[in-house]
Formats: structure tokens, sequence, C-alpha cells
């Protein structure tokens, strides 16, 4: 296992003259995605729970199905940034072309690099069972993750947060990246690198629902989905083609069902 966590390269500045108190500046690094001796991505991310964020990548992007079909051989750290080194199966071969990353993946979306518009799903993954998520579970879950947001608070609120919430609204773990989708796919992984059953629990998220978090948390079986701020048409249609529970935040502070 690699310990990814005695890298922080988070920046202390200061103003002395000022006598200000420091402030911590979030990193965001390149991290290249190699497969089976090829690269595949780089995704700028936090650097941080890398091991989590491979696995979970691979899952949600349906490259494989399982964890006995990868198997993580290096993490490090370069001069230029992070290089994560895994193994496949063979039969993940073709599922790894099909959502072949050729440019630089941004943190903030999930398109950049995808080589064609046939490799965007028109169509939820696959089918889940809806979440039971009453409003005192959600609404308990949410007040609870600002205790797991420790870099967040520490670092000015530059960070999104991931949190796997069971059926009572007990947080089980939580990832934060500069980057939403980075954020999810660490939960995802760590889901699944935990061998946590995610049946009857859901997925909260600081950020706005987009396509790719509900397509995420579907292609991973996970039957509800929380976000703090608004989904997009999109996202919505999708959560209904998959059976998804999609609650969110309006603008007016409300929380909504949308599916």
């Amino acid at each position: 296992m690699f310990d990814n966590r005695s890298f922080d390269p988070a920046v202390a500045i200061t103003d002395q003259d000022a006598g200000t108190d420091a402030l911590f500046l979030q990193p965001e690094v390149p991290a290249a995605l190699v497969f089976n001796g090829k690269s595949h991505a780089v995704m700028m991310t936090s650097p941080y729970d890398l091991e989590d964020f491979v696995t979970g990548f691979c899952l949600s992007e349906g490259i494989i199905n399982d964890m006995s079909q990868i198997r993580i051989q290096d993490v490090r750290a370069t001069l230029r940034g992070y290089v994560i080194e895994a193994e496949l199966d063979e039969d993940c071969v073709d599922a790894l072309s099909d959502r072949q990353r050729t440019l630089e993946g941004r943190s903030g979306c999930g398109l950049c690099g995808v080589q064609s518009l046939e490799a965007i799903p028109a169509e939820a993954p696959r089918k889940v069972t809806p979440g039971n998520m009453p409003q005192n579970v959600v609404l308990a879950a949410i007040d609870d993750l600002p205790n797991y947001q420790s870099r967040n608070k520490a670092g000015g609120g530059l960070l999104h947060a991931s949190a796997f919430a069971d059926a009572s609204g007990n947080i089980l773990l939580a990832r934060e990246d500069i980057g939403r989708h980075n954020a999810l796919d660490k939960v995802l992984g760590a889901i699944a690198r935990q061998n946590i059953d995610p049946v009857g629990g859901f997925i909260l998220m600081t950020s706005r629902c987009s396509y790719e978090i509900v397509t995420k948390t579907v292609q991973c079986g996970i039957g509800g989905l929380v976000t703090l701020s608004g989904p997009t048409l999109t996202a919505v249609n999708l959560a209904r083609q998959a059976g998804l529970t999609l609650i969110c935040r309006e603008r007016r502070g409300l929380f909504r069902r949308f599916a």
C-alpha cells in the first residue's frame, strides 16, 4: 500500500507587515494515469488519496467492473507531478480504448480530451435501486459533512468534498479534491477498496450536480445522490432514466427531490 499522506505541498503565505494569519494555498498538480505501461490521461488533482482516485476513476468510467481487475503498481511523485501506474486485466483493454483521453484532463471538466462525441453517454449506463432517503437522514449527513473537510477549512474553502453515507445518514468516509469529479472518484474508489456495501447508502457532494456526477454514481451501483447546489436538466434526465434518487439544493436554499 502506498502512503500519499506524507506529501502535502500546501503553501503557507503570510503578510508579515500586516501581521495576518497564514493562508494555506491548496496544491493542484498533474497526475498521469498509466495503465498496462501506456499513458491514458493526465488529470489535474489534489495529491491526496491517489490510490482511491485511480480505482474510482476506472470503476466510474466503466473501464473495470470490480477490484479484481486492477492492480496498482506504483504511485510516485516527480518534479512535474505524480505518476500512477496500474495493471488492468486484458479483458479491460477494449473499455480502456473506448474511454481514451489524449489531452490534459482539467479538474473542473470531465469531457476534456474525450476523443469523440460517441464517448459521451446519451443514456444512463445502468439501472440502480432508488435510495430511500427521508429528509432527516439527508439533513443529518449534510450537517455532519463539514467535520470531514479538514483540508478545505485550512485552505480557504477551495476544495470540493464527496462523502458516502449509509441508510441512516452516517458518513462512512469522505474525500476532498480541487475537482468535483476527482473528489467523487476518490470516494467511489475508497468504497471499493474498503469493501463497503453501497446498497442503501448515498453520495453527498458539495458541488453542483452535472451529468457526469450522475453517470459516475450510477455506474458504481449507488442509488442515491445529494448535492449542495442545483442540477442540470441533463443530470435530472439521466437520474430518472437510471432510477437514481436525486436531491439537490435550489437557489432559495431549499432541497428538492428531482428524481
